[in-house]
């Protein structure tokens, strides 16, 4: 046969495929009104592979793949049309782990694991399964398992003092501040540092630079917040907060305050538990709450300062000015623009820390199922 005869076969035969996957597109399409598409391609596949059709040349007819004409192929020899057709939604090959899911589980819960690739290193050390991080996110999404930021515990706090402390101190004046007998205040200092403490995340497909201001001025605020009207009291300047400080706030707050008994909650620092600020306190009628030692989770302003240190982040201030009007701004919305989301923050109780358990010698966590939210 001439070279000329061959290459008019070939295409000839082209022409014929092409034909043929035309009308078997249209085959396909009016099985689709009856079945799912994976279906209508399996039947047309089954019936050329029944009638001799190679393999391959059904892969270009059909649009499968060949792994899968192959496999069809072997079970029209031992498998019944109607069981090959059967269709099982959400299928494929079982999960490598899925017979150890549990234990991996327990391991992760029990240890602490930093990222994803720790886990997986893991898993390969003890399971002798090599996962991908992507399949570790899927293992963690599934079984409610989150990256979360940890939480601090003060290491010298006195988990018995401080739930004794709330139950038969703050929590009752707190109540009585919410029925209007009394005025409640969380006296506290903050330091903000005017440089690269705020960067904070932004979302994007690569990491952002934000310019920074060069030097370290610091303001220093020394607050009191009211707890039911969410109004921050200050006093600011940019050297130290001293007694002197904590004077000059005894005497605004028992001018803002004269028509209710005033009870002011503040921690341990020697300036605020000096001679002066007692016995001005006293002289004022002003009555000082002070919570046990280390224990800033009872001091419900730290959440003001919180929030305050978030609405800086990942901004640019040209100078000190800008820095500290921004501060004055914030800290003057909790009780205005605001004060919805300090309403979210502060309510009506606080983190207390009486049902945690030991991960290891120094990290605790809350038990599954425990709503640990102040």
């Amino acid at each position: 046969m001439s070279k000329k005869t061959n290459t008019d076969s070939k295409i000839l035969e082209i022409k014929l495929q092409g034909h043929a996957a035309g009308i078997l597109n249209q085959a396909v399409e009016f099985l689709k009104i009856f079945l799912p598409e994976t279906l209508a391609k399996r039947l047309v596949a089954i019936i050329l592979l029944a009638i001799g059709v190679p393999v391959k040349t059904a892969v270009g007819l059909t649009g499968l793949s060949e792994r899968s004409l192959w496999t069809l192929h072997k079970q029209l020899s031992v498998m019944d049309v109607s069981e090959i057709m059967m269709f099982h939604y959400g299928g494929g090959r079982p999960a490598k782990v899925s017979g150890l899911e549990g234990q991996i589980l327990a391991e992760i819960e029990a240890n602490n694991y930093h990222t994803r690739q720790e886990i997986a290193d893991m898993v390969l050390e003890k399971f002798h399964i090599k996962m991908s991080r992507t399949s570790v996110g899927r293992l963690l999404k599934k079984n409610g398992i989150k990256w979360l930021k940890c939480g601090s515990l003060p290491a010298k706090a006195d988990i018995g003092k401080q739930n004794s402390y709330f139950e038969s101190a703050l929590k009752p004046l707190m109540e009585k501040a919410a029925s209007g007998d009394i005025a409640l205040l969380f006296l506290d200092a903050s330091h903000f540092v005017m440089g690269c403490d705020f960067l904070g995340h932004i979302y994007g497909k690569t990491r952002r630079f934000v310019r920074t201001f060069s030097g370290r001025q610091r303001y220093n605020v020394l607050g009191a917040l009211d707890y039911v009207s969410k109004k921050v009291h200050t006093i600011t300047n940019d050297t130290y907060i001293t007694a002197t400080e904590v004077c000059a706030m005894l005497r605004q707050i028992a001018s803002e305050y004269k028509s209710l008994p005033v009870h002011l909650v503040l921690d341990n620092a020697r300036y605020q538990k000096c001679a002066a600020v007692q016995e001005l306190a006293k002289k004022l009628g002003i009555s000082l709450e002070y919570i046990p030692p280390y224990s800033p989770n009872l001091n419900l302003i730290e959440r003001v300062w919180k929030f305050v240190k978030g609405e800086l982040r990942s901004k640019y201030y040209g100078d000190f000015t800008n820095f500290r009007e921004k501060i004055d701004s914030t800290i003057c919305s909790t009780s205005g623009s605001n004060k919805a989301k300090i309403d979210r923050l502060i309510g009506k109780g606080v983190q207390l820390y009486h049902d945690i358990r030991a991960v290891d010698g120094n990290t605790f966590s809350f038990p599954e199922g425990v709503n640990n939210a102040a």
